[in-house]
């Protein structure tokens, strides 16, 4: 054993090396359009090899980048921008509606279905907002019009811009380029706000690059980057972190910077407009920043003029929040009394157990959808909470005996024990509305979250400790850990995947990450990271496409004859038939559709076919419309709590005054217009999408 630890370095190149080998070979096998895996592989195992000859130079390499990170983020942010790359899945539409040959939109990786609230809803309402001179109200979906910052914080042209700089590309630079900016903007922030979070939380540089990067592409962040769930943990974060350095900078320089980051962290936290997650994630990072301002409380020097900055900072986001409200105080009332999601009340008790580990399901995810629930629900952050949870009294006595601060562990540990009951065990309704875990509906991820921030402390303080642990226990804690985990997924993953895959993935996975894990309380230690860093590339890596431009958006056929016809008469609506997609397309290329998403009712659209609201349960809520017409009363059917089906009568055409409608070919559109004798002419027959452009001649 002596001679294998002198050569543990060999091991952990070896390891490495195979991890990669691994990954290369299986994303190239079981993923589309990943040629590319084949020469980055091969590099990476050049690179990670060149260790065992280079180590000081390549640990001076690691010094530099973390000294100029900021630099650098500036120039790999800067560069990517400039050749207009994001991850975006509007590759999809090119699937539905075709393109140009010899086009080539997708780099590496596949567009993800799945993601329609990215493709469908977000980019074509961000795309919108162009054609809408970024207006707070927008009527290209809406006759009443849409609040659009309630759209998913579109880019609208007032003083909550602050708050929201991942859009800042689309004002300047256009849609294309904003698209990009949007995406590399949020994976770079949050790289650097999630290293700037865990050298507060552990005060070691290496392991906090290496936690930052696990953070941000693991696979629930991946999976919900777009549109706001990625949003609220990147502005949580960075309050944390802006927050705690508000109260410890010294230097005037570092108390100004602070200051204007301050006002823009609150005001991007809370335009960000999802309290199921705003609410969890608020209370959890100001209790660790209190944590860690008492735990460095030496080094606060707190003076008289900080008091005037903390006034400004509260005048500031008071104003811009102010005439936020202000402003759209009637969309947040009609978003809060939509059936949904506004009415949702959470009181927990219905989560499995299998929820408070990392799903093995994730290395399969990116490849492969699950049969059951998709791959955004199931998406969980890679942690070993239950390990730490079950070795944490230990550590604690350790830890205290020789003196050390265990302020921030105390903090998380409990927090999880009070999630982890919401999540099993569940809340009385009254408690839940006092306690503001009504509001909690992805208690999943926020426990997902918190086991991660308490996983890399613990194994910060494990090291610091080492030499005062017993190997013992460490080893007892591991392989009590394994059998949970192994008893936790013994049935819930089986309808995931097919019975072999799922018996296969359930069983070894838990070994390899149970079994590596105990190695963090030895001195091999060092073997833990390539395995577990392996598993976070394999996991997180590779979910979203690399893609260039956003042609998927305009490089359309249908899309071209209609913003032609469009330009000629603009001010008139379009109606999109027999699809769920249609309408947002055309929206993102500045056509007004009424049956675009809406994401609270359009009073004045629905009035007119509803007056008396009989059918307001339908949709009073976040909606897609899928729109058919008939001669019949019109009617309303839900698809899915999100989704409503319509069959119009054809009279209601004029009511909401229709020009234009698209439908597919052979479908009953144009008999149901002939019986009722309302002239129409076929403008476009698109044979890509087996769509056809109808103007109405009432």
């Amino acid at each position: 054993m002596d001679l294998l630890y002198k050569n543990q370095k060999y091991l952990n190149v070896l390891l490495g090396d195979i991890g990669i080998l691994f990954i290369t070979l299986f994303v190239h096998r079981f993923l589309e359009n990943s040629q590319l895996i084949l020469y980055i592989g091969p590099v990476l195992i050049l690179v990670n090899t060149l260790q065992l000859w280079f180590s000081k130079e390549l640990k001076k390499s690691l010094d530099f980048i973390i000294r100029y990170r900021y630099p650098i983020a500036l120039f790999v942010f800067l560069v990517l921008v400039f050749f207009r790359v994001n991850g975006s899945s509007i590759g999809v539409f090119d699937t539905i509606y075709g393109k140009e040959e010899n086009i080539i939109t997708e780099l590496f990786g596949k567009a993800r279905p799945i993601r329609s609230d990215e493709f469908v809803v977000q980019v074509p309402y961000f795309f919108s907002q162009y054609f809408n001179s970024f207006g707070l109200n927008s009527h290209m979906m809406s006759l009443s019009g849409q609040n659009m910052i309630i759209g998913y914080n579109s880019p609208v042209l007032d003083l909550t811009l602050i708050g929201k700089p991942d859009i800042w590309g689309y004002m300047l630079f256009g849609n294309e380029i904003g698209l990009s900016w949007y995406w590399n903007f949020r994976i770079i922030a949050f790289l650097l706000i999630g290293y700037e979070m865990f050298v507060i939380l552990t005060k070691n540089k290496y392991l906090s690059l290496f936690a930052s990067i696990c953070l941000v592409f693991s696979p629930a962040l991946q999976w919900w980057f777009a549109p706001h769930m990625y949003q609220v943990f990147f502005w949580a974060s960075t309050l944390f972190v802006v927050g705690y350095y508000f109260f410890i900078a010294h230097q005037k320089w570092k108390k100004v910077l602070f200051t204007i980051l301050s006002i823009s962290a609150l005001v991007g936290f809370v335009v960000s407009i999802f309290p199921s997650l705003q609410v969890p994630l608020g209370l959890l990072m100001l209790i660790l920043m209190v944590c860690c301002l008492i735990r460095d409380r030496q080094e606060l020097k707190w003076e008289k003029t900080d008091f005037l900055r903390l006034l400004f900072v509260i005048v500031i986001v008071g104003i811009v929040l102010g005439v936020f409200l202000v402003e759209s105080k009637d969309a947040i009332k009609l978003l809060n009394d939509t059936v949904y999601p506004g009415k949702r009340i959470s009181t927990g008790g219905d989560y499995p157990f299998a929820n408070l580990f990392t799903d093995p399901a994730m290395m399969l995810t990116p490849f492969q959808a699950p049969k059951a629930l998709n791959e955004c629900e199931i998406s969980c952050f890679n942690h070993f909470g239950v390990l730490f949870i079950l070795y944490y009294p230990y550590l604690y006595y350790v830890v205290k005996k020789k003196g050390g601060s265990t302020i921030v562990g105390n903090a998380l540990f409990i927090i999880l024990l009070i999630e982890i009951f919401f999540m099993i065990i569940g809340f009385p309704t009254w408690l839940a509305k006092i306690t503001l875990f009504s509001y909690m509906n992805r208690m999943v991820l926020v426990y997902g979250f918190t086991a991660f921030l308490f996983t890399f402390w613990s194994i910060q303080k494990v090291w610091e400790y080492r030499k005062n642990l017993r190997k013992s226990i460490a080893f007892a804690t591991g392989c009590i850990y394994i059998i949970i985990y192994l008893l936790a997924y013994r049935n819930y993953g089986s309808s995931f995947y097919s019975g072999h895959i799922s018996s296969l993935i359930y069983f070894v996975i838990p070994f390899i990450l149970g079994g590596f894990s105990i190695l963090l309380f030895t001195k091999w230690r060092k073997l833990f990271f390539p395995v577990f860093g392996s598993w976070v590339i394999l996991t997180g890596m590779f979910v979203n496409p690399i893609v260039i431009g956003a042609e998927s958006i305009t490089n359309h056929t249908l899309v071209s004859e209609a913003v032609k016809i469009n330009l000629e008469n603009p001010k008139e609506n379009w109606l999109c038939l027999n699809s769920l997609h249609t309408q947002n397309l055309l929206m993102a290329n500045g056509i007004p559709v009424l049956n675009a998403v809406n994401f609270y009712p359009d009073e004045m659209k629905w009035n007119l076919i509803d007056p008396e609201h009989e059918q307001e349960d339908f949709y009073n809520r976040y909606l897609h419309m899928l729109i058919e017409l008939t001669s019949d009363p019109t009617s309303f059917s839900l698809i899915s709590k999100d989704a409503c089906q319509i069959h119009l009568n054809i009279e209601d055409l004029k009511k909401w005054d229709i020009h234009y409608l698209t439908t597919n070919i052979g479908s009953e559109t144009k008999t149901v217009l002939q019986n009722y004798g309302i002239q129409y002419s076929v403008l476009y027959t698109d044979q890509a999408s087996n769509e056809e452009i109808i103007k109405l001649d009432y």
